[in-house]
C-alpha cells in the first residue's frame, strides 16, 4: 500500500514535470504517447509484481494515468481536456491497447507464473508456499 501511494507520487510528479512539454504545440502526438509510454509507464509500474492488489488501487494508479492523457490529450489524440469522453474513449482514441491497470495485472500474472515454473527449492517460491500459521 505504501509503495503504490510512492508510485503515484512520483507519477503525479512526472507528470508536473513534463506539463510542459506535453503542452508544446511543436511537439506530436506520437512524440507524446512515447514520452507517456517511455517515462510515465515504467514510473508508475515499478515494482508492480510484488504488489499485494487491492480493488481501490485501480482508481489510484488509473487516475494518474488518465490524468496525463487528458493533460496532452490535446496534441496526443485532438481533444481539449474540458471535452467529456470516457476514460475507455480517451484510450481508444489515444491508440493505446490497455491501461495500466490490465499492464499491472498481466506483470503480477507474469510473476506469478514465473514462481510456479522454478524449483521448489529456491527461496522465493518457499516463502509464496509458506503458511504464516505454522
Amino acid at each position: 500500500m505504501i509503495d503504490i501511494k510512492r508510485r503515484v507520487n512520483a507519477g503525479n510528479k512526472v507528470n508536473g514535470t513534463l506539463l510542459a512539454i506535453m503542452n508544446s504545440k511543436s511537439v506530436s502526438g506520437q512524440a507524446c504517447l512515447a514520452i507517456h509510454n517511455g517515462i510515465l509507464m515504467p514510473t508508475l509500474m515499478y515494482g508492480s509484481k510484488s504488489w499485494v492488489w487491492q480493488k481501490k488501487n485501480d482508481s489510484r494508479i488509473n487516475s494518474v494515468e488518465m490524468r496525463s492523457l487528458r493533460m496532452s490529450v490535446r496534441s496526443m489524440c485532438g481533444v481539449s481536456q474540458k471535452d467529456r469522453f470516457r476514460n475507455s474513449n480517451v484510450i481508444e482514441r489515444c491508440g493505446l491497447k490497455e491501461n495500466v491497470v490490465t499492464r499491472v495485472e498481466r506483470g503480477m500474472l507474469r510473476w506469478f507464473d514465473h514462481l510456479e515454473r522454478t524449483n521448489e527449492s529456491k527461496l522465493t517460491k518457499q516463502i509464496c508456499r509458506a503458511n504464516v500459521c505454522e
